[in-house]
């Protein structure tokens, strides 16, 4: 994959060239924005997803140190790598590169051969991170799936402590972690779930009502026709009577 990178620098000369004449695409980037302030490269990154930041530091208005600055203060996910070019060896440049976490400094009078090397290493730098983000992906992806499963095995007993369990992980970050990755929360996603079940059984005419409401995790008909009607908008005996145009006898004295 060819990774988004921006150019800064005031002088458009520079800018253009480093842009047009730099191997960007053998080494595995695209320059998708090149510009002459540090303002208009900010608010493209605000709507833009870019991998890498290549701006000088010393320009008008903002310089590279107060884009760093900016950056550092932004939630950014992932946050792109910052390089700064400059002309000048100064210890206290460099010493701010540090403080707002720039990935490197860089002078200007660097040789070719170098600026390869240091731009082949940070492809490689992303290419790690992407290769971890994509594990931890694949690991959150399976703990969501096991707690699913759980649920899906265990429909009438699920509960947040027990799936926490399963994953050995703490009930408290279950449930922060599964509202952050479902939308829903741990409860309501199991009691969606028994919803989801009673309204398959019910158009099984060799239950019950009562025998689907004990098999749905619910010990009072009354409390599981009241959850159905306030998930569905109609009780299970209606439901019922809607998908299959007849009810079994005893039905209606599980309605409310």
């Amino acid at each position: 994959m060819a990774y988004q990178i921006i150019i800064i620098d005031d002088e458009k000369e520079i800018s253009t060239g480093f842009a047009q004449f730099f191997p960007w695409t053998n080494l595995g980037f695209f320059v998708a924005g090149q510009f002459t302030g540090a303002k208009a490269a900010l608010e493209f990154i605000k709507s833009n997803p870019v991998d890498m930041i290549v701006s000088d530091i010393i320009m008008p208005g903002m310089t590279g140190i107060d884009l760093a600055r900016e950056l550092s203060a932004m939630t950014l996910e992932p946050q792109p790598l910052v390089i700064l070019f400059s002309a000048h060896s100064e210890f206290e440049y460099a010493r701010q590169a540090l403080k707002y976490k720039c990935t490197d400094y860089v002078l200007k009078t660097t040789e070719y051969e170098e600026l390869i090397q240091i731009f082949s290493r940070l492809k490689e730098q992303l290419d790690e991170r992407n290769s971890a983000a994509v594990a931890n992906d694949n690991f959150e992806d399976k703990v969501i799936t096991e707690i699913k499963e759980y649920v899906k095995q265990n429909p009438a007993s699920a509960n947040l402590e027990e799936a926490a369990s399963r994953v050995y992980l703490s009930a408290s970050y279950v449930s922060r972690y599964f509202k952050q990755r479902t939308d829903m929360n741990f409860s309501d996603y199991v009691t969606a779930y028994k919803m989801q079940l009673a309204s398959e059984l019910l158009t099984d005419l060799q239950y019950k009502i009562y025998e689907i409401s004990t098999m749905s995790g619910y010990a009072n008909p009354v409390n599981f026709t009241r959850s159905f009607k306030k998930h569905y908008g109609i009780s299970p005996r209606e439901y019922r009577f809607e998908k299959l145009g007849r009810i079994l006898p005893g039905d209606e004295e599980d309605s409310l």
